[in-house]
């Protein structure tokens, strides 16, 4: 019966069109775009306020900024037990609820300006827990796409979820550097803890 069932499924799957395939992935495929916006956002304006606002060196700029790509290499193996044990859609909710703590963090960091290492520290803390929630929200989202989709679109499935991932770096740099330019971090760290709660 299993097997009956599993080619059933894999029949409807092969004959479903790219763009029906497309509409049911788009709710994966937004929260991969919103969670790694924030991320975007804050890449070209973490470096000018840990090193403006801050007043901090640029070797502490790079330590803030790696803390983030670090944390979401030493999270993916970590991520993938989580998906392959507990779901990729509760892997994908823990990594959102993981950006947006990261993102409170982000705010934390702001009410200890006046004490710079603090604030930084908190910061880079923020960073790590984002990254570390980003390798759930990617990981998870794939291998929900792929459970949608079936092992035949697999290449639609990554190509898909990559260009959400790169479309949100693509507009959040620009709009985080507006944000910046308009009402300060401030705007980039609330904008980092309440996005991923969409």
């Amino acid at each position: 019966m299993s097997r009956r069932l599993e080619k059933m499924t894999t029949t409807t799957q092969s004959s479903a069109s790219p763009s029906s395939l497309l509409i049911s992935l788009s709710p994966i495929l937004a929260a991969v775009f919103f969670s790694f916006l924030v991320a975007g956002m804050a890449l070209p304006v973490l470096p000018l306020h840990v090193h403006n606002d801050l007043g901090l060196s640029t070797f502490i700029v790079g330590l803030v900024s790696g803390s983030q790509f670090a944390a979401a290499l030493l999270s993916r193996m970590w991520a993938g037990r989580y998906a392959d044990g507990k779901g990729a859609k509760h892997a994908v909710i823990a990594g959102l609820i993981a950006a947006s703590a990261g993102g409170s963090l982000y705010v934390v960091s702001l009410l200890f300006l006046d004490n710079p290492a603090w604030s930084a520290a908190i910061l880079a803390t923020g960073r790590a827990v984002l990254g570390g929630g980003e390798s759930f929200i990617i990981t998870g989202a794939i291998g929900w796409g792929l459970a949608l989709a079936g092992v035949q679109n697999t290449g639609r499935v990554l190509a898909w979820m990559g260009m959400a991932m790169y479309a949100a770096f693509a507009f959040g740099a620009p709009a985080g550097t507006a944000l910046n330019a308009a009402f300060g971090f401030t705007s980039i760290a609330w904008e980092t803890a309440l996005i991923p709660l969409l």
